[in-house]
């Protein structure tokens, strides 16, 4: 018979699992937001067209201007991924209970 230990509670250890539990934590209720506003922007939009107010040519413009510049934002986007500890179980798990709270 197998014995599982807990790990110890060292205060390295408590840092090394809370902190990217509420990093993540943040990151997703940060995208949460981002999806929700995304979407109001979207049906905002398609109701103004729907209206006749703006035309979708109108929408469609600063779209493809903001993929046209999607490139030149590569490194900065790279750089911070790099600060987020996303191949922690605890990240996910933030992540996730940030996403759906």
């Amino acid at each position: 018979m197998a014995i599982i230990l807990p790990p110890e509670a060292s205060t390295t250890f408590v840092v090394a699992v809370v902190v990217p539990l509420v990093i993540g934590f943040l990151v997703g209720i940060v995208v949460k937001t981002a999806l929700k506003i995304g979407a109001a922007i979207a049906i905002i939009a398609l109701l103004l067209i729907f209206a006749g107010i703006i035309t979708p040519s109108q929408v469609i413009q600063p779209v493809l201007g903001l993929f046209k510049s999607g490139p030149a934002l590569v490194p900065k986007v790279k750089e911070v991924a790099g600060f987020l500890p996303y191949s922690s179980i605890t990240f996910l798990i933030g992540l996730a209970v940030g996403f759906y709270k």
